[in-house]
């Protein structure tokens, strides 16, 4: 198991300073090719659903950004929402982001919707039709790695035991930029999986 932590450990801190790195102009033309990508899927996903909801992260610093993706939900009426952070117990909230009006700093400096803000409760969990997970790497098989502090694995668990009962569950999905697209990423049994992987070659969906 140590081994493995540290494989772990060793692998956040490559990819890390790899996406840190990158030159700003790829990383604006990757961000062009995804946007164009997540955008796509989100009119196949909305044939089906005139009204998405829609939980994804608040990109900060080097991360794939999600501003794209807040800008078109609010156009489209989506009903939109982003993880605020909380202690005793590590958890999240699912938070409603109507506009950049219900954003601010928290912890960490990171971007979160407001307290005022409304919360989706667990059991309305199952309604949502999209998340994107942020996260350093990603592989074929759905692979993913994040930043260690667990949140989205608990969220994960947490979700998959409101999606049992309900029959029903959102797709997974991940914003892939340049270099994050590894060969295969080490997996304990909980860590989740994504279904979707929209890269700057175009989705790629996981069996």
């Amino acid at each position: 198991m140590q081994d493995r932590t540290e494989t772990k450990s060793q692998l956040r801190s490559r990819l890390m300073k790899s996406r840190d790195l990158m030159d700003e102009a790829i990383r604006q033309r990757a961000m062009s090719e995804i946007s164009l990508v997540a955008k796509q899927e989100l009119q196949q996903l909305r044939q089906d659903k005139q009204r998405l909801t829609i939980f994804s992260y608040l990109s900060y610093k080097s991360e794939a950004s999600t501003a794209f993706l807040f800008e078109d939900g609010w156009k489209h009426g989506d009903r939109m929402f982003a993880p605020k952070v909380l202690a005793n117990p590590a958890r999240m909230e699912l938070r409603r982001v109507a506009g950049e009006h219900d954003i601010e700093p928290g912890i960490w400096g990171i971007s979160e919707p407001k307290d005022t803000c409304e919360v989706l409760l667990r059991e309305e969990w199952p309604d949502i039709d999209l998340v994107i997970v942020p996260g350093l790497g990603y592989d074929l098989h759905g692979g993913r790695i994040g930043y260690g502090g667990g949140y989205y694995d608990r969220f994960a668990e947490q979700l998959e035991a409101e999606c049992f009962r309900a029959g029903k569950r959102p797709l997974l999905a991940a914003l892939v930029l340049p270099g994050q697209l590894q060969d295969e990423i080490p997996m304990d049994p909980f860590d989740l999986r994504m279904d979707l992987l929209m890269t700057t070659e175009g989705i790629l969906h996981i069996e």
